[in-house]
C-alpha cells in the first residue's frame, strides 16, 4: 500500500438542495497494487513509482475547489467520486504486471471510502 495526501476544498450539494459552505480537507489517498509476478530485483512494483503516479494525480486537484475541476462538474465532489477519479486515472498508468486492487480516500479522521472494481 502506498499513500500520499493533498489539500483541496469542496462544498457538497445536500439532499435538500442546499449547498454546504466550501471547506478544505487534507485528503489522504491510499492505493493497493497487486502484482502476480516479481521482477528481476524481486519486487512487484517499486513503492516510489506508485507514489509518483499518485502525486501526479493529486497535483491536478491540489489547492483548488474540486467542483471547479471538469471531472466533478456538474455535480458533487464527494469522497466516493474522488476515489473513483483516482482509480480511473491510476489504472492506465500502471505497468502491465501491476493491478490496482483498490483506492482509499480519507476526508477526515474516521471518514474514508474504499473504491475497487470487481
Amino acid at each position: 500500500m502506498v499513500e500520499t495526501e493533498f489539500r483541496a476544498s469542496h462544498g457538497l450539494r445536500l439532499g435538500d438542495g442546499c449547498r454546504e459552505e466550501t471547506h478544505q480537507h487534507c485528503w489522504k489517498v491510499r492505493a493497493a497494487v497487486s502484482c502476480p509476478q516479481l521482477n528481476q530485483i524481486q519486487m512487484g512494483m517499486d513503492f516510489r513509482d506508485i507514489r509518483v503516479l499518485l502525486e501526479e494525480i493529486a497535483g491536478s486537484l491540489a489547492e483548488r475547489p474540486l467542483e471547479r475541476h471538469e471531472a466533478f462538474a456538474p455535480g458533487n465532489a464527494t469522497t466516493e467520486r474522488l476515489a473513483k477519479f483516482f482509480y480511473d486515472r491510476l489504472v492506465p498508468k500502471l505497468p502491465p504486471a501491476g493491478k490496482l486492487a483498490w483506492i482509499e480516500i480519507t476526508e477526515a479522521p474516521g471518514y474514508a471510502v474504499r473504491y475497487r472494481q470487481d
